[in-house]
């Protein structure tokens, strides 16, 4: 096979590559499956959210490391993060789970008082980016979410 052939060959292939792609939809998160405190101390707060994200297209996804601010009733709790790459499915609604790791010497203690209300309700807000890719494309979704969820089990 010529040089040309090959030339020709692989313009072609990387043409039918090219127009073949779509356009992605967006990828959102639907719904907090839950907010656990696994450990609360007077010094740290060890948390655990669970996200249900939504991948509409036809292709599956890596998650990438991503963080997210967490606001719980007001109280600034900090940063969930994902620490390791996951898989996101093709036309899927699958719940991922994030760490919430806060050191509580920096919170007022009347906002620590709210932590450990009795009704155990409260707005949890989550804003952030989450890193979403396949191969060496990636992309951010903007997550700005709001719920009332149950703070301990």
């Amino acid at each position: 096979m010529s040089i040309k052939m090959k030339i020709i060959g692989l313009m072609m292939v990387f043409s039918l590559l090219l127009f073949s792609c779509k356009p992605f939809q967006e990828i959102t998160v639907t719904d907090v499956e839950g907010f656990y405190v696994n450990k609360l101390s007077t010094s740290t707060l060890d948390a655990e959210i669970k996200l249900k994200i939504n991948n509409p297209n036809k292709a599956g996804f890596s998650i990438y490391p991503s963080e997210f601010e967490i606001v719980f009733s007001g109280i600034r709790l900090g940063k969930a993060k994902l620490n390791k790459r996951v898989h996101l499915d093709a036309n899927a609604e699958k719940v991922y789970s994030f760490q919430l790791n806060k050191n509580l010497a920096d919170l007022n203690p009347f906002d620590a008082l709210k932590l450990l209300n009795l009704d155990n309700l409260g707005k949890i807000e989550i804003t952030g980016d989450l890193k979403v890719g396949k191969f060496y494309l990636k992309k951010n979704y903007p997550i700005n979410y709001n719920q009332k969820v149950n703070l301990f089990r």
